[in-house]
């Protein structure tokens, strides 16, 4: 299992010698990789692999002179945040925290988002919270508190959402539009597609919300096809749907309605208290109680944007559905 850092779904993880570049330019302000194979003690070749894989990170910028070549801390935000704690605290054995498994774990940590880690073993995890821990990073074993070191959170969630946008533009297709992500999950949608074009979903992407109503026998017409992606995922539940319907627009009654709608048609189906759980992993926990108070008393009590009984009900005859 350790091996699998390496795979490119994991491609925010540090290597040791990438932070003692990085290190090494922010505060001695190196910019010639002669300079740097010096210093570090590694070939020239080498220092110019290591930069590449930088670049990627949105880390590093190469600047070409012609023939020659330079460095330098990128202009992306969370590359400025990285050479601050470089500079601001060069006491911190940052080679030791920001490398391997540690990364997944401060993801974690900062973004309470699991599936940074969704490819890294238990006992890989187990230790790498140790050794934040042992280091005064976290605040409890438990990895569940804030981080002690706000600098390193601030870059952590910088640097987090840079790989997490960049991940998913590269997997998803080119016309996605993504409606809400977090982590290596997302909400998106495309203009409606062939059966011959399906092959441009990745894998572990599925239909979802208002595009799989008309298999519970509801039409809901829309030019937009709308996907669910996240690593390792088999199938979505039909809580999953619900909660995909309502993050299309939280605010929007239409979507509510039509969730309602799926929602009372299939009331013997539905957890409610799983689609409450769910709804804390999506961040809109709010919306969502509200959805269940309305369920539980069939619209007696309702806030907005929910419908009032008869707007739900003349929708619902449009399909010979009884709301009760």
């Amino acid at each position: 299992m350790k091996y699998i850092m390496k795979k490119q779904k994991l491609s925010f993880i540090f290597s040791k010698g990438e932070i003692s570049i990085v290190r090494t330019i922010s505060e001695r302000r190196i910019s010639s990789i002669r300079e740097l194979s010096t210093i570090i003690g590694k070939s020239e070749s080498s220092i110019s692999k290591t930069i590449k894989t930088l670049e990627i990170k949105g880390i590093i910028k190469i600047n070409r002179h012609g023939m020659n070549k330079s460095v330098c801390i990128s202009d992306n935000k969370h590359a400025s945040l990285l050479q601050d704690l470089f500079r601001n605290e060069p006491y911190i054995p940052w080679e030791k925290i920001l490398s391997n498994s540690n990364m997944a774990v401060l993801f974690r940590n900062v973004t309470n988002e699991d599936s940074f880690e969704y490819n890294i073993s238990s006992v890989n995890q187990w230790r790498a919270t140790r050794n934040l821990s042992m280091f005064g990073m976290l605040m409890s074993p438990s990895n569940k508190v804030p981080l002690r070191n706000n600098n390193l959170s601030l870059f952590i969630s910088e640097y987090s959402d840079y790989m997490s946008r960049k991940y998913l533009n590269k997997k998803l297709p080119k016309d996605a539009i993504i409606i809400w992500r977090r982590g290596y999950r997302c909400l998106f949608k495309i203009k409606d597609i062939s059966k011959n074009e399906v092959d441009r979903m990745p894998a572990n992407a599925f239909p979802t919300a208002v595009t799989v109503f008309p298999n519970y026998g509801i039409r809901f017409i829309t030019s937009d096809s709308y996907y669910y992606y996240q690593p390792n995922l088999e199938k979505l539940s039909i809580e999953d749907i619900i909660i995909h319907t309502l993050l299309i627009d939280s605010e929007s009654q239409t979507y509510s309605i039509y969730a309602l709608l799926l929602a009372f048609k299939n009331e013997k189906d539905i957890d409610i208290h799983l689609l409450l759980k769910k709804s804390y992993e999506y961040g809109i926990a709010d919306i969502t109680r509200k959805f269940i108070k309305y369920i539980k008393t069939n619209g007696r009590i309702r806030k907005s944007p929910l419908p009032d009984k008869k707007e739900l009900q003349e929708i619902a005859d449009l399909y010979d559905m009884v709301v009760k």
